[in-house]
């Protein structure tokens, strides 16, 4: 009897010390909350070199259900790399924003903003432009993070590879050009 009981309380303290850890395959990444990531992000096949910048990984890659990328890398742009950015066509300023793509956006505006988890008080997702990044800029590119929107709704994390350009065309900062006319979306 004290043997069975010594088995299930030692198989309970095993099992919940295992419930503490990070929930990944292996091999997988984690994210900085130590919640497992989904996929591997897929870098430009030219025109991009690794590299480190601690404050740009940091203003990116968040915790679950806070939007941003989760497993994600630095890397420099050597030479004009295309993105893509579907946007905000109230709000002009938004098209040269951070967050772009490296294909062009196709499907349902639904299924784009699941993909990229893009909550709906974000951008009505209604403008599309495509534009070259310069060389010399530091990117991030990552999977896709969770978010949870206003309305208590959360998208999941994706193995969708999102971009960040550390753009703010508001205070004069924009490392793209040599854009296409902008056009509606979808």
């Amino acid at each position: 009897m004290l043997k069975s009981a010594l088995f299930a309380l030692t198989t309970a303290v095993v099992l919940t010390g295992c419930a503490s850890l990070p929930t990944s395959a292996p091999g997988g990444s984690v994210g900085v909350d130590g919640v497992a990531c989904v996929g591997t992000p897929q870098a430009p096949e030219q025109g991009v070199q690794a590299s480190d910048n601690p404050a740009l990984m940091a203003m990116v890659r968040l915790p679950s259900d806070k939007g941003g990328v989760c497993e994600a890398k630095v890397l420099a742009v050597t030479a004009p790399v295309v993105l893509y950015r579907v946007f905000d066509a109230s709000k002009p300023y938004t098209q040269w924003g951070s967050w772009w793509s490296l294909q062009p956006p196709s499907g349902t505006k639904e299924q784009y903003r699941a993909d990229n988890a893009i909550c709906p008080e974000w951008s009505p997702l209604n403008k599309v432009v495509s534009c070259q990044v310069r060389p010399g800029t530091q990117l991030v590119i990552g999977t896709t993070q969770s978010a949870q929107c206003a309305d208590g709704s959360i998208y999941p994390k994706t193995a969708q590879t999102q971009v960040f350009v550390p753009n703010d065309s508001r205070v004069g900062i924009v490392h793209v050009g040599a854009c296409s006319a902008v056009s509606d979306w979808p």
